[in-house]
């Protein structure tokens, strides 16, 4: 691969993670903003602590977007995202007026499955924290 297209799939790769970190705070902020409806859904449900696991599950969108956004953690974020939009997608889209939105949950699954793939690129927290480590590995190795 050249080093002209390398640029362009990691200047992709960061735009990707850019949008679809958003999309991910839009699916919290609208979490936070029903909150009450998304735990009744789950006590509805018969969803045990659903006081606290839907809030846990507000607050891991947040953090977890914010992961994918700097690309760190990257199979952890990615991971904890599709956990976390399925288990939204049972819960908060369980009513009968919102299971059209279920369409966009699965399409999100498949976007993290994407992510996973193809991993965080060079333009990442991840990437940078690899290549110091590699250096730090090699300063070590020169003196041994």
């Amino acid at each position: 691969m050249s080093n002209i297209q390398s640029k362009g799939l990691n200047i992709m790769l960061f735009l990707e993670r850019i949008i679809f970190a958003l999309a991910f705070v839009y699916l919290a902020v609208g979490e936070a903003l029903h909150l009450n409806a998304f735990i009744q859904n789950g006590i509805d449900i018969g969803l045990p602590y659903a006081h606290f696991i839907c809030t846990a599950v507000v607050v891991l969108t947040f953090v977890f977007s914010a992961f994918i956004l700097i690309g760190y953690l990257w199979k952890t974020a990615c991971f904890g995202l599709m956990f976390i939009t399925l288990f939204s997608g049972f819960f908060f889209f369980a009513g009968a007026v919102n299971k059209v939105n279920i369409v966009g949950v699965l399409f999100s699954f498949v976007i993290l499955i994407n992510f996973l793939m193809l991993g965080s690129g060079q333009i990442s927290l991840s990437y940078w924290l690899y290549k110091r480590s590699q250096k730090r590995y090699k300063r070590l190795k020169d003196l041994i």
